[in-house]
């Protein structure tokens, strides 16, 4: 979990009370309010005398691409994929945690892979009950994914962007 992403969770209370009033547990539906749906405020982020750490996950974890959500309650969020495989459910043991859809199961879903030998990004059903869906249609096998494509999990709908490809990967830069 990225240093961010850590102090977020840090700073947001088990109870929180939306700009309506509402009372909800954070814990579940992170800064999205469960009755209305309105998101809080994000919480202002502690000064780091080393501001690498708001870049970069971690010195061995690099930005391969995103998940953009574009339809649900985390509408305009995105969540990194990196190297390797990317678990996606509800729980924070989760690489790709999403909050907040009740019908996201807590643990595997799907599961999103950079495949930087093949330079690829895929897309892979589980073995959990939530339907996962690639251009509409469900899958039952692993998926190329292709630049904006779109992807249905619960009641969220993702749009594909990828920074890592055929044209650029990690692995073929030189460090300075």
């Amino acid at each position: 979990m990225s240093k961010s992403n850590t102090q977020q969770k840090k700073s947001l209370k088990p109870i929180e009370q939306c700009p309506d009033g509402h009372y909800y547990n954070t814990s579940r539906t992170g800064d999205v309010c469960a009755v209305c749906g309105k998101k809080l405020d994000p919480p202002a982020l502690e000064e780091s005398e080393d501001t690498d750490e708001l870049i970069r996950l971690d010195k061995d974890v690099w930005v391969c691409g995103w998940l953009v959500c574009i339809k649900g309650i985390n509408k305009g969020r995105a969540y990194i994929i990196k190297d390797g495989k990317n678990f996606i459910g509800s729980t924070s043991e989760m690489n790709i945690q999403i909050i907040g859809d009740a019908k996201i199961e807590k643990r595997n879903h799907a599961v999103i892979m950079y495949d930087s030998r093949q330079k690829q990004t895929m897309l892979l059903p589980t073995d959990s009950h939530g339907m996962v869906y690639w251009q509409e249609q469900a899958i039952f096998d692993p998926k190329i994914l292709a630049p904006f494509d779109n992807i249905e999990l619960g009641e969220s709908v993702f749009k594909y962007a990828p920074f890592c490809s055929a044209d650029f990967d990690w692995a073929d830069q030189k460090d300075d």
